[in-house]
């Protein structure tokens, strides 16, 4: 019993451990994302819900339009985008990190995958067609 407790808390400290390593990481690769290369929609790779990223005020918005309850309504719910330490997060109850490729134009949320711009995916399927 004692020796299975002590494997548990190793394996909590190492998990520990390597996300702060990746927090590091991603402190380190340079240059900071510029918020409004992100504002416009979003739509997911995967079916998750649309995101629309906006400025208000000073602040940057991102708006998650899900579908809840039995009917399936659409129901948005608005966060506010949050900058530390060069990493961007949005607070929804759990820290959701997003990060943005400059180069491919794709935007990642951790657990919810990659999204592309709404506008790309537009045209992209103009020009298939």
């Amino acid at each position: 019993m004692k020796k299975n407790m002590r494997n548990r808390q190793l394996l909590k400290l190492a998990a520990c451990l390597i996300g702060m390593a990746s927090l590091v990481l991603q402190g380190c690769t340079g240059k900071a994302t510029n918020c409004n290369n992100l504002c416009g929609s979003w739509t997911s790779v995967e079916g998750k819900p649309d995101v629309l990223i906006y400025k208000e005020g000073g602040a940057y918005k991102v708006t998650v339009s899900g579908r809840s309850g039995i009917s399936r309504r659409l129901k948005p719910a608005t966060y506010l985008l949050v900058r530390e330490n060069g990493n961007l997060f949005i607070n929804t109850g759990y820290r959701i990190d997003l990060s943005y490729n400059e180069a491919t134009d794709v935007l990642t949320f951790s657990p919810n995958g990659d999204y592309v711009r709404a506008e790309t995916k537009r045209k992209k399927q103009k020009t298939w067609e």
